[in-house]
């Protein structure tokens, strides 16, 4: 069986994962934790180092961007991306408000784990109550801890536009995204599909941002069927 490398999103492990992993069909998952980088640069050099030639590189929110990256700058190493609520654009500037508050925050303050408030940003109203998802999120945020979030903030905020640089990636691109994602917009996610080459556009409904997390079952079943076609 094809080994398929996942990478996860901002102050997201491997539990993010754990089950779609548990619905996987023909396929070896392989995680790969980038917490530890402190650039992009940094990430690329853990994702060279950890996958086969040809690979299927899956990646998540900052992870999807990650995986873009590293494609452009290594075409040869990529068969197939697979990308989840995740846009090759540069955060907005409300975003990167937001994180420039929190890093000086947090370097002033004990952190005290992710708000509620935050949490809601992340889900569809639907699953704002799902205590199962809520409590995930808030141990991946608790494990991961304090010095892991300065550093993927400051790490991965300023993020340039990849876009133009993607045009001539050959390999397949399926992105899978949500009407409801109050980070990612859909439309945003339509206008790449139409400029990247090879690339298809897959919507799932009642999920925000944390499709794996929202909505493993679906996601499980188009990962299946991307990845053994």
């Amino acid at each position: 069986m094809k080994r398929v490398y996942f990478l996860s999103g901002t102050m997201c492990n491997e539990d993010l994962w754990k089950k779609i992993f548990a619905l996987k069909k023909e396929y070896i998952p392989v995680y790969i934790d980038i917490t530890s980088a402190s650039s992009f640069d940094e990430i690329n050099d853990l994702i060279f180092q950890a996958i086969d030639t040809s690979a299927v590189l899956v990646g998540f929110s900052m992870g999807g961007f990650a995986a873009l990256n590293f494609a452009r700058l290594n075409p040869q190493k990529i068969s197939k991306l697979i990308l989840i609520a995740a846009s090759d654009q540069p955060l907005s500037d409300t975003e990167i408000k937001l994180r420039k508050n929190t890093i000086q925050l947090l370097q002033d303050y004990p952190y005290k784990g992710i708000s509620k408030t935050r949490i809601n940003q992340f889900l569809h109203p639907d699953n704002q109550t799902n205590t199962e998802i809520i409590s995930l999120i808030k141990r991946m945020d608790q494990e991961l801890g304090k010095d892991v979030l300065i550093r993927q903030l400051k790490a991965t905020s300023e993020r340039i536009d990849i876009s133009k640089s993607l045009i001539h990636l050959t390999a397949p691109i399926t992105l899978v995204g949500s009407q409801n994602d109050a980070l990612v917009s859909y439309k945003k996610l339509e206008a790449m599909a139409s400029r990247l080459p090879n690339a298809k556009l897959i919507c799932i409904d009642h999920a925000g941002h944390m499709i794996p997390l929202e909505q493993p079952c679906k996601l499980s079943d188009i990962l299946n069927h991307e990845i053994c076609t």
